[in-house]
This record gives structure tokens, C-alpha cells and sequence, in this order.
């Protein structure tokens, strides 16, 4: 029998704090039943195996004395972010094995949790933050087979955000890592001279129902965000105005949603839809592109508030009431529609990492 180490890590939706999480404001984010899986067992040989079961590729690879991975033809491309980051991270942090290097081992990384279907039955990727949740699931994971000493909630938090960053090039705001880590409903928020944002638990406030719809086409976060940067550059002063803006109306969601005071939740989240909109007509970003206005109209049609989750010009939308019955009919003409929904309320649980043995 061999130990098997199997870690989760849930994707999410934000609720509030888009964009302006990037400039220092706060956010709430609650964790969905998507998960991530990464499974890791010791294999025979020198050589370590890397599977994406949702493509079904094997990669073999091993390690240089500095710890970096060496890939034998061909080469997985992306699909070794996740793997080539979070070991760089563990090596400089000091936690891998002496020189680096992890036993001889099968690595499985498994994000089809993350997939839907397009109209014409194509598989494609939903908007819930699978990179996040596939690199906090690995890192518990690496950290359980290396029988590292247990670390801190502190320091799982460091060792993911710096792993995720590594992942996207140095950006990214954390929000959707630290909802993989801490799953439920959290509230994030910057301490003064750190950009190492810090979640807090939040419970579900009362009476307040929220319905996932999925647009039916995915974006592209990372072009959406670029747009975001070419306008701050063309106008930082139009662009600071409206981070301002944002930052202000995020703080007021968090504190009434601190207060379990749903109206004022719903009124909050009714003008970052309307400041979200104010941003996307100055800068051109496409956030009410790809099927984002279509569903602010059915939503607003019943007297919901509607906003993007997330980046925005596809994914996910989310439709909020304090009304049950408003919740039903929303469903019902969202299906309609077409369109995929989920009912996204009080949060699934963060990462959980155990070990099975195997014959």
C-alpha cells in the first residue's frame, strides 16, 4: 500500500471589489462547490510524472540542483505554471528537501470542475478562479508529501499568494487565493503598508439571495486588465478618480454586510454596478461585454440588483434580491433564456487536504 496525498481547493465569485481590489480597496468573495484537485504519490525511478486529467497528457520532468524543473519532450507548456510555481516558491522558502528536490513522484492536477458548455455543446472554461484554486490545492498538497512541519494559516497564506503571483506574472489581487484557502464567505482588505491582503470570515446576511448566471461565454481576464493599465496610462487622473470611487462604495458593501443590514447591502452593490459601468464607458474594458448587459436586464426587469462577477465581458454575473420569490422567477427566465445558474449561498469549504493509501 502506498499514501496517496489528495488536497481541494473551491473556486469562487466575487461579490464586490472588482478592478478596485487591484488599487488597495476591499472585497468580498464567496467560495463555490467547483473544486480543484491535486493528488501526489511517490513513483519509481528518478523521474517524476506530471498527468492533466482533463486532457488526459503525461509529462515526465525532473529537477536541477537548484530545485527548477528540467521536461522532457514535449514540453506542457501552461499546464506546468502551476507546478513550475509552486515549487520555486517552496525552494525559497526553504521547505522542499535538502537541494530542492522532491522524491521521484506522480503529480495530478485537475481542474475540470472549472468546465461548462457552450451553445453548441463545446467545452469551455467557467470564470471561477481555477488557477487560484489549482495552486492552493497544490501547494497543501507538496506541503503534505514533503512532510513539511505543519504551517501557520499565516504562512499557507504567503506561500499560496506568492506562488499565484509567480503563476500571472507579479499580478493578480489575492482575493480569489485566499477564498481557495479560507472557502465560506470572506471580506478582504489591505493592511497599511502591505500589499499582502488578509480575508476575514463573513456569515451570509439574512434574507439576502444571490443566483450565479453564467453569460455562456468566457473572457479573457488578463486582456480585460491590460485594457484597465493602457487607461491608466492615457488618463491617471480619470482612472484614480474612479479606483476612488469604487474603493469608497466597496467599504460601505463590507461594513453593511459586517452589520447584517441586506438593504443596504443591496444598495451598495446597485451603485458598484452603476461605477463599474461609469469605468467600463471611460476606459473601454468590455466588463458589460459578452452577455453581461443581456443579464442586467433580465435581472433588472424583476427589481434585482445585477453586477459582473469578476473581471466582467463574459462569465459570470451575479443577480441579487432580498425576495424568494423574485429569486425563483429569475431562475425560471434566466433558464429560459439559456442561460446556466447557480444558487451561490453561504460558501463551500477551503482547502482540505488528506491521505488515502492505494494498492
Amino acid at each position: 500500500m502506498r499514501p496517496v496525498i489528495e488536497a481541494r481547493a473551491p473556486g469562487k465569485l466575487v461579490i464586490v471589489g472588482e478592478y478596485a481590489v487591484l488599487y488597495g480597496a476591499p472585497g468580498i468573495a464567496v467560495a463555490v462547490d467547483a473544486c480543484a484537485l491535486a493528488t501526489l504519490e511517490a513513483r519509481p525511478g528518478e523521474h517524476s510524472e506530471l498527468v492533466v486529467p482533463d486532457t488526459g497528457a503525461r509529462f515526465r520532468f525532473h529537477q536541477d540542483a537548484g530545485g527548477r524543473l528540467a521536461w522532457e519532450a514535449p514540453s506542457p507548456g501552461p499546464l506546468a505554471l502551476p507546478l513550475e510555481s509552486c515549487i520555486a516558491t517552496l525552494v525559497a522558502h526553504g521547505l522542499l528537501p535538502h537541494g530542492g528536490e522532491l522524491p521521484a513522484c506522480r503529480i495530478g492536477l485537475d481542474t475540470s470542475g472549472f468546465q461548462g458548455s457552450d451553445a453548441a455543446g463545446q467545452r469551455i472554461k467557467l470564470g471561477l478562479g481555477s488557477s487560484a484554486a489549482i495552486t492552493v490545492a497544490l501547494m497543501g498538497a507538496l506541503l503534505g508529501f514533503v512532510r513539511a512541519a505543519p504551517q501557520s494559516h499565516e504562512k499557507l497564506r504567503v506561500l499560496c499568494l506568492e506562488a499565484h503571483r509567480r503563476l500571472q506574472g507579479g499580478s493578480g489581487s489575492g482575493i480569489d487565493v485566499l477564498t481557495a484557502l479560507a472557502g465560506g464567505v470572506i471580506s478582504i482588505d489591505f493592511p497599511p503598508g502591505s500589499d499582502i491582503p488578509r480575508e476575514t470570515s463573513l456569515s451570509w446576511p439574512g434574507g439576502l439571495h444571490m443566483l450565479a448566471v453564467w453569460s455562456g461565454q468566457s473572457a479573457s481576464t488578463p486582456a480585460m486588465l491590460d485594457r484597465l493599465h493602457s487607461y491608466r496610462e492615457r488618463q491617471p487622473a480619470g482612472c484614480a478618480s474612479h479606483m476612488a470611487r469604487l474603493r469608497e462604495i466597496a467599504g460601505r458593501t463590507v461594513a453593511a454586510w459586517h452589520a447584517n443590514e441586506t438593504g443596504a447591502v443591496l444598495a451598495s452593490l446597485d451603485s458598484y454596478a452603476a461605477a463599474l459601468r461609469d469605468l467600463d464607458e471611460d476606459a473601454g474594458i468590455g466588463i458589460y461585454g459578452g452577455g453581461q448587459a443581456a443579464i442586467s436586464e433580465i435581472a433588472l426587469a424583476h427589481g434585482a440588483i445585477c453586477k459582473p462577477s469578476g473581471a466582467g465581458g463574459g462569465d459570470f454575473g451575479i443577480a441579487l434580491t432580498a425576495s424568494r420569490e423574485v429569486l425563483a422567477a429569475l431562475e425560471k427566465d434566466f433558464a429560459a433564456c439559456g442561460y446556466l445558474c447557480r444558487e451561490a449561498a453561504p460558501g463551500a469549504p477551503g482547502l482540505r487536504v488528506q491521505t488515502r493509501a492505494q494498492g
